[in-house]
């Protein structure tokens, strides 16, 4: 069994354990309903104010938040499990951009459409709303979003003089002349064998002018030569004398932004939740810090990857209409002021990006709201997770040295097309 695999296993048998002990999943022991939700444990005292209000605001229904962990794919695992049981475990699910095609395609999610309508769906980012949709029809409500950037030490590109860089050559040119290797890398980025080196991938590659799969055709473009050159620059960031550390194939969203964060690299590519905590006075970075569209080969604003995170009503649950009404009352302009302001995240709503409460406690939200406007989704289709796999050990295999860009993205092709169908 894989190391990810054992992990989901073993927490969700610890799930399972206490489900067994709890009385029925859609009473409170003291009478009226109670819905559950799996959240990540580091977020869950910043749920805990949105439960409180909603139960306020609905008196006989309860949201119970059961901590899980923290990695993206243990969470997934666990999600997908619960569901797949059909029990009701969870009424609501709380999940990321790319779950929504694989979880409504298994049937497992509740159609949106008639409980949010038109009016209701135009106040949020429309890529984030977009993210949410499963051949055309509604699954997840955005909450929270995010969109790849591109941060860089202002304070040391004005004292040599040089501009903010807006394409891959400025980048590598800026980087290499003002790192000092080990102290000081040129740029970081997540190069780890997961979700967050395809992520940044995407950004190169569409700065190149190329594309992953196009979810209407399947037509996979990885083996075409804005692909090879956008891994090349990947390859050529890390190999000995370039701008990235060598480890940084093993370095995941918190190594970068602590690195950067502690004053060891001039750039770093990461998400919006980064520059509320590299603005905190014990950061070596205070004050210090610009924010960019990631760089394109021509110097056009860049496209960064969308990410985020939403909401669903599990198909299962033995509350729905109460699910549906959580869902509205979290992407409310109050809620996403209580969720976003001590956490730093991008609300999903449109206002919230002009609100003097929400910019008070983020400025940069004001420029964020802009950089949304170009961000690019994943492909939508039902098999994502495993083509994402795919991209995933190939990317890792050119990085590590075991093949040519050329090569590692012909594989991908192949076996791309095959999951998906396509002729080869």
């Amino acid at each position: 069994m894989s190391r990810r695999g054992a992990g989901a296993t073993a927490v969700l048998a610890l799930l399972l354990a206490a489900s067994a002990c709890r009385p029925d999943g859609d009473a409170a022991p003291g009478g009226g309903a109670v819905l559950r939700m799996l959240v990540p444990a580091n977020e869950r005292p910043f749920w805990l104010p949105l439960a409180e209000t909603f139960a306020k605001a609905r008196p006989g229904v309860r949201l119970e938040l059961e901590e899980g962990p923290v990695p993206t794919d243990l969470r997934e695992s666990l999600t997908t499990s619960a569901l797949l049981s059909r029990d009701g475990a969870y009424d609501l699910v709380y999940l990321d951009v790319t779950w929504t095609s694989k979880l409504a395609a298994a049937g497992w999610l509740l159609p949106l459409d008639d409980a949010f309508g038109e009016e209701e769906r135009a106040a949020f980012l429309p890529q984030a709303l977009t993210a949410g949709l499963f051949r055309g029809r509604l699954y997840r409500v955005p909450f929270r979003t995010d969109v790849g950037l591109l941060y860089y030490r202002a304070d040391l590109l004005a004292r040599a003089g040089i501009a903010p860089p807006r394409t891959f050559a400025d980048l590598e040119t800026a980087a290499r002349r003002l790192q000092s290797p080990p102290d000081r890398w040129g740029f970081l980025w997540q190069g780890a064998q997961y979700e967050g080196l395809v992520c940044f991938f995407l950004e190169v590659l569409h700065g190149h002018g190329g594309s992953w799969i196009d979810p209407e055709t399947l037509e996979v473009g990885l083996d075409r030569p804005e692909a090879e050159a956008a891994l090349a620059f990947l390859v050529r960031a890390r190999s000995a004398g370039g701008i990235s550390p060598p480890g940084v194939t093993a370095y995941r969203e918190e190594e970068t932004r602590h690195l950067f964060q502690s004053g060891r690299a001039v750039f770093l590519r990461s998400w919006p939740y980064v520059f509320r905590l590299a603005q905190r006075e014990e950061s070596a970075v205070a004050g210090k810090i610009g924010v960019l569209p990631v760089p394109t080969l021509s110097g056009a604003p860049g496209s960064g990857t969308l990410g985020g995170w939403g909401l669903a009503v599990a198909r299962a649950s033995r509350r729905p209409e109460e699910a549906i009404a959580f869902v509205r009352h979290a992407t409310t302009l109050p809620s996403q002021r209580l969720f976003c302001a001590p956490t730093g995240f991008a609300p999903a709503r449109k206002d919230a990006y002009a609100d003097p409460e929400l910019l008070a406690a983020n400025p940069f939200l004001a420029e964020l709201g802009k950089i949304h406007a170009s961000a690019t989704a994943r492909p939508v289709v039902a098999r994502y997770a495993q083509a994402s796999d795919v991209l995933q050990r190939h990317l890792t295999a050119a990085l590590a040295g075991l093949s040519t860009p050329r090569e590692a993205l012909a594989a991908a092709a192949r076996e791309t097309r095959a999951l998906l169908g396509e002729a080869p």
